[in-house]
């Protein structure tokens, strides 16, 4: 199951301090069954998912490992709302309205990282995320280096008052194949990968200006080969 995240985009900048966790649960439909699936989600949500701590939403993922699936986001919680298990009639409905129509689901939890996060001042709501997830390796300290890096560069998106959001989750819980941090990419049309897939177009000269020739293969192209096994790239598309 892959992270992500992910997610009310767009928490004040009041919340900021606070631990929020997310809950993922990837789905994987009968495929005969797919529309009732999303109904049943729509039904199921309307339920008992629609304000305060349990707030959730579905994406279809495009892309990806689990292209093909969906993913049921809930939150953002914290690890004390973990305590608070569904009871009985909230897990029969569960059930009834999802569990019916799929073959397959797994959870993993993710939680919102502030420090490395950007949210420009104004973006407004977005339908589609792209979300990259690196496959962090074995090393003692790869998650302390690879954090390191994606915050110098989130450093750059506030010095060059970036438009675009981005924010990054990690895994609380490690999970056996080091897929432990995502970034979050919401863009509002395709059309934005005519010109870059992620950062801004020219981003790497960017952040050379403002932290000197060769830094981006110091501090972020040599950091992530030496601490990661790759990366993957996942589109997921709100359902309404």
């Amino acid at each position: 199951m892959r992270l992500l995240i992910l997610f009310l985009m767009f928490s004040t900048s009041l919340m900021a301090q606070e631990t929020m966790i997310y809950e993922n649960i990837i789905l994987t439909p009968n495929k005969k069954l797919e529309g009732k699936l999303i109904s049943g989600v729509k039904l199921h949500n309307a339920k008992y998912h629609t304000g305060g701590k349990s707030t959730a939403s579905l994406y279809s993922i495009l892309t990806g490992p689990n292209s093909g699936k969906f993913v049921w986001l809930d939150g953002p919680m914290t690890y004390a709302d973990l305590d608070q298990q569904p009871d009985a009639a909230h897990m029969a409905d569960w059930g009834k309205n999802i569990q019916s129509y799929i073959t397959d689901e797994k959870i993993k939890h993710a939680k919102l990282h502030w420090e490395a996060s950007y949210t420009p001042a104004e973006f407004g709501s977005s339908d589609y995320l792209l979300i990259r997830t690196f496959k962090l390796n074995n090393k003692a300290n790869s998650m302390a280096k690879v954090l390191e890096a994606i915050t110098k560069i989130k450093e750059v998106l506030v010095a060059t008052n970036a438009s675009i959001v981005r924010r990054v989750y990690v895994s609380p819980f490690r999970s056996e194949n080091g897929e432990d941090i995502s970034l979050v990419y919401p863009f509002k049309s395709f059309t934005r990968f005519e010109k870059s897939n992620g950062l801004p177009e020219n981003f790497a000269a960017s952040y050379e200006e403002i932290n000197g020739m060769g830094s981006w293969r110091r501090d972020i192209a040599e950091v992530l080969e030496t601490y990661t096994n790759g990366r993957y790239d996942e589109i997921r598309v709100l359902q309404k």
